[in-house]
């Protein structure tokens, strides 16, 4: 701020082109502070990486329903690496995208144990047997 004061004094004894491109780069310069201090790198929500990662899986994706999708648990392995337990509920049997397969109408809870790593999710697994991640049994 007291550059700012200091270049109009400076300005209206130079010229209102110096006094506007000091004005520009103070104002460019504290809008990046403030970008930059509202969301520092590195701050991020283990809980909304894994919710995101559950939400754009394939079991889920098929016939998840939104209202089911829960946080039962969530506890910190390390300082950068994260274990979140998820539950929600699918309108039919299976795993992935299950087109063309023969599913059983019938509402079916599933547990994903999500591991985020830096903000990353590394692993998602459904009820212990399926890698989400890698579409596959355990």
């Amino acid at each position: 701020m007291r550059l700012l004061i200091m270049s109009i004094k400076v300005g209206g004894m130079l010229n209102g082109k110096y006094t506007l491109l000091v004005l520009m780069i103070c104002l460019g310069i504290s809008s990046f502070i403030l970008v930059y201090s509202r969301n520092p790198a590195g701050n991020w929500n283990p809980e909304e990486k894994a919710l995101e990662a559950v939400r754009n899986s394939p079991t889920f994706k098929w016939d998840g329903i939104e209202d089911t999708l829960k946080v039962v648990e969530s506890f910190k392995l390390d300082e950068n690496t994260w274990i979140v337990v998820i539950s929600f509920t699918c309108r039919h049997s299976g795993y992935g995208d299950r087109t063309g397969k023969i599913v059983l109408q019938v509402l079916t809870e599933h547990r994903a144990e999500v591991k985020v790593v830096n903000g990353c999710v590394v692993e998602l697994i459904l009820d212990k047997v399926w890698d989400e991640l890698n579409q596959k049994p355990l």
